[in-house]
């Protein structure tokens, strides 16, 4: 149990980041010369979720835990206009800003209520089938709490998207300049000796700082990201290990796919027998990322085998996101690639032949892909193919 002292200093520091949020709604602070953006690709969360039990469609629940003044919750009801979406944060302010916003909009599957993600009350919620945590799991007194409450609000079949800064956020190195200096971060008050300190610094840190225009950002986001009473900064393995313990699975990054795509098919294989947790950390380790982008759910994934002749029992779905896939035509062989554009994304391009995108469209998960390959008159090339799946995959385009 935390002794006295440690409960009163996250009480005080709960209440100045209170402070900071009732100063600067969210997602207001976060605007100005340093956008945000949380690209929510459906099909890479259903995925996880499985395709009987979709996370994110019209007939889901969902939750925006840390909802600010609502920017999320209102891209999801619009996405979703039949779906149920609640918002809920800590700062009375902010909801009050967004049931005044709910008001003035069309949207009738809304709504918004003050809660503290800290707090038993939480667990009183119904079940979500998902919950978007944006940008609040840095800055709670106790993350452990945070995946527990989190894991009560989640459905049999649901799914967590949670994004977080990682320990290569350029904020810990920022605080510790100035500390060296003899300026306690949490004495921040945006004076001109110290934005000229912090300038220095981010100018020393030159692109390795990894979030650019740090030296004239507005003070609104430095108090909150930078020098904020709270910040966490924890890895991905954190994290995993924060979710087993509220009874949950870590399912992936988008480290996973957007790391594939600067893969060649001939580097894949020595992949393949990491799953999507075990590639999401693996390549988080080295690309050292300042932020990420987390999965978790209730259900372990039951992954495909990707060694061969394991991997032809698998029966994958295709996400339909794709379209109609061309058909085979003369030449099995035909170089094609297919090119996914999701807005805040780089382009996911999966490199195929015509035979691989045959196996693609034929995908409706009651043939395994063994059966698949038997109903096409012609053969194709399987390591092309083998490397084709993984990507289609980690990608979220093909599920159980």
């Amino acid at each position: 149990m935390k002794n006295i002292s440690e409960q009163l200093r996250n009480a005080q520091n709960r209440d100045r980041m209170l402070a900071l949020y009732d100063a600067a709604p969210y997602p207001e602070v976060l605007q100005s010369s340093l956008p945000q953006t949380t690209p929510l690709l459906t099909h890479w969360i259903n995925a996880v979720s499985g395709n009987e039990n979709p996370a994110l469609s019209n007939n889901s629940n969902l939750l925006v835990a840390g909802c600010g003044s609502g920017a999320e919750a209102f891209m999801l009801a619009n996405l979703f206009p039949e779906a149920k979406v609640v918002g809920i944060d800590f700062s009375e302010r902010s909801i009050a800003k967004a049931k005044e916003l709910a008001l003035t909009s069309t949207l009738s599957n809304i709504s918004f209520e003050v809660a503290d993600l800290m707090s038993a009350d939480c667990k009183s919620y119904d079940s979500f089938d998902f919950i978007l945590c944006h940008g609040v799991a840095d800055y709670v007194s106790d993350p452990g709490i945070l995946m527990q409450t989190l894991a009560g609000c989640l459905s049999e079949f649901g799914v967590i998207y949670m994004t977080a800064n990682s320990p290569y956020h350029p904020a810990g190195r920022i605080r510790d300049a100035f500390s060296t200096l003899g300026i306690p971060p949490e004495a921040f008050t945006d004076s001109p000796d110290q934005r000229l300190v912090l300038q220095l610094i981010t100018q020393l840190m030159g692109t390795d700082a990894k979030l650019l225009g740090l030296g004239t950002a507005p003070k609104a986001y430095l108090d909150v990201d930078i020098f904020p009473p709270i910040a966490h900064h924890d890895s991905m393995e954190t994290w995993s290990r924060h979710a087993e313990e509220a009874g949950l699975y870590f399912s992936g990054s988008m480290d996973a796919p957007i790391g594939l795509l600067q893969l060649s098919d001939e580097q894949l294989p020595m992949l393949y027998k990491l799953g999507k947790a075990e590639l999401s950390q693996w390549l988080a380790n080295i690309y050292q990322r300042p932020g990420m982008q987390l999965l978790f759910s209730r259900k372990k994934l039951n992954e495909p085998n990707f060694e061969l002749p394991a991997l032809w029992d698998w029966h994958p779905r295709l996400d339909a996101c794709l379209g109609l896939l061309p058909e085979l035509g003369e030449d099995p062989n035909q170089l094609r690639s297919l090119t996914l554009r999701f807005q805040g994304l780089p382009d996911f391009v999966i490199n195929s032949t015509a035979y691989d995108l045959e196996i693609l469209r034929r995908c409706e998960g009651k043939l395994s892909l063994g059966q698949i390959r038997k109903s096409i008159a012609v053969d194709g090339n399987t390591d092309s193919l083998v490397a084709c799946l993984y990507r289609a995959y980690h990608y979220g385009l093909l599920s159980d």
